[in-house]
């Protein structure tokens, strides 16, 4: 007997955590509201309906992001001309905390998303990269820092999701292969102690306590780890690319070194160079920039004999000590992502919008 083949299901991670990180109030960034982030979803699931795709799966929370979203629907679907995908809000504890982008990632590997669309900065797709290596993302900027998720029209970001997830977009043009930096902390005698990602940079700060996670000075920085460094960036890859651009899809990345006003730094035997950087929005800061290097695949830069802090995706989350051994290593192909440029280009050659007619 034949049987049905199952529907095809996107997933949707819009994180409330990145619409009220603290760097916001530091520096002044606009918020993004409740209001705002259910539109958003709402010109989503207008785009995945003209792909006819059939199931939406969701990631719970407790802001009335669901009801607000629920109700919105009804005029919706009057205006569509085909039905809007089946919401499906996943069956797990909501702690409002960035351990649900985990759960959520997790689980929506394991029910066989084709696709996830991620609405937040640097640090959710990070949270969701590290459990969906093989699940191809889809980024969509809402965070402070956003190095990684372009900005662009989310209509637009979920229509190409949803002709790739529809097979009307060979994988070959549709997903990109992407960087990140693996970092793992080792003790005296190699054992792993820690071992986690950044996709964009990583921080090495003369720093112990971990304390507020997002990073708002960078009067400590000593190394600076980075898979892309975008002059039009903001965030501490925003310093690499002062040194020298490099492009997401160059096989290599950047290291540069500092010279922090406390602790230890790299003995260049050279007097810094003054370079101006956007850390966040609206704050530019000088930065006493030592040296920088490329960094190649599979070749780590390591850190030995010295204690500090490491930031990933501007981020606060290792701390490491002078008996450990901390290793930062530029991995090619780590995961992939949705090629929007890419496929609306196929799209539009193959005149493949009469699908969505």
């Amino acid at each position: 007997m034949e049987t049905k083949p199952l529907p095809v299901r996107i997933g949707i991670i819009a994180n409330p955590l990145s619409a009220r990180d603290v760097r916001r109030v530091m520096t002044h960034a606009a918020g993004l509201t409740l209001g705002e982030r259910a539109n958003m979803l709402m010109r989503m699931l207008a785009a995945l309906a003209a792909c006819r795709i059939a199931e939406v799966w969701l990631m719970p929370e407790r802001e009335g992001l669901r009801a607000l979203l629920e109700k919105q629907l009804i005029s919706l679907a009057t205006q569509l001309v085909h039905p809007l995908p089946q919401l499906r809000w996943l069956d797990m504890a909501v702690k409002g905390t960035a351990e649900d982008t985990h759960t959520a990632a997790a689980l929506m590997q394991q029910h066989g998303i084709a696709a996830i669309l991620v609405l937040g900065g640097d640090g959710t797709h990070r949270a969701v990269v590290k459990h969906c290596r093989q699940v191809p993302i889809a980024a969509v900027s809402t965070g402070t820092n956003n190095a990684f998720p372009p900005l662009r029209e989310v209509t637009v970001t979920a229509l190409a999701t949803g002709m790739f997830a529809a097979g009307l977009v060979p994988r070959a043009i549709a997903l990109q292969p992407r960087k990140c930096l693996q970092v793992t902390r080792q003790d005296a005698s190699g054992a792993l102690l820690q071992s986690d990602l950044a996709l964009v940079d990583v921080g090495i700060f003369n720093e112990q306590i971990l304390g507020m996670k997002a990073i708002g000075a960078i009067g400590t920085l000593r190394s600076l780890i980075v898979t892309q460094a975008l002059p039009e960036s903001v965030g501490l890859s925003a310093i690499a690319a002062m040194c020298q651009p490099l492009g997401t899809e160059e096989p290599a990345g950047l290291v540069v070194e500092l010279r922090p006003e406390t602790g230890p730094s790299v003995d260049t035997g050279v007097v810094p160079r003054m370079l101006a950087a956007a850390l966040a929005p609206g704050l530019i800061v000088p930065c006493p920039v030592l040296s920088h290097t490329r960094l190649t695949h599979a070749r780590p830069y390591v850190v030995e004999k010295q204690s500090g802090l490491v930031a990933l995706d501007g981020e606060r989350e290792i701390s490491f000590q002078a008996g450990e051994r901390l290793a930062v290593t530029l991995r090619q192909d780590a995961f992939l992502s949705i090629d929007v440029p890419a496929c609306m280009q196929h799209i539009s050659k193959h005149q493949l919008s009469s699908h969505l007619c």
